[in-house]
């Protein structure tokens, strides 16, 4: 019987930089480039020469995308692993899923688990459509594509 035993260890970054790469890889994300680029143009071109308050939207409007944006999804993602519990043991073996935190324990049948993704840095398996587990590559190490395969197969993906 195989097994897979990883402690879930997610990180503020790491939700930050899964909300950006799938922001900027998406038509948002051109939208954002497309803005920042044609706020840039705008401000070179008028900036100085119009009243305080239209040097102040252009001011904004260069720093909405860049800085802003990125600010408020790292203020998210801290707020997102704040609720997350500190000791979540995830267990893969033939059953399923078995996630332990607390002295309590969840078992999901793997018909339960709807999709594995393999991003760069991590895996991201997914209960529903709206909830699943992280694994970043510092908990899965050198096991990363071992498992993905593991996972793939047990989902009937392979």
């Amino acid at each position: 019987m195989e097994e897979y035993r990883f402690r879930q260890e997610v990180k503020a970054s790491d939700y930050f930089r899964l909300i950006m790469t799938g922001t900027y890889r998406s038509a948002v994300g051109v939208v954002h480039i497309v803005f920042t680029i044609a706020m840039v143009a705008l401000a070179f071109r008028f900036l100085g020469r119009t009243n305080a308050f239209y040097d102040g939207l252009m001011i904004f409007g260069l720093i909405l995308f860049p800085v802003l944006h990125p600010l408020a999804i790292y203020g998210q993602s801290v707020k997102q692993t704040e609720r997350l519990p500190r000791d979540l043991e995830l267990v893969f073996d033939d059953r399923g899923v078995h996630a332990c935190s607390g002295g309590k324990t969840e078992d999901l049948p793997w018909s339960r688990v709807t999709r594995v993704i393999k991003h760069r840095n991590m895996l991201i398996l997914y209960t529903d459509t709206e909830r699943g587990y992280m694994l970043t590559d510092r908990v899965l190490g050198d096991r990363k594509d071992e498992f993905y395969m593991y996972l793939k197969k047990k989902l009937g993906r392979a």
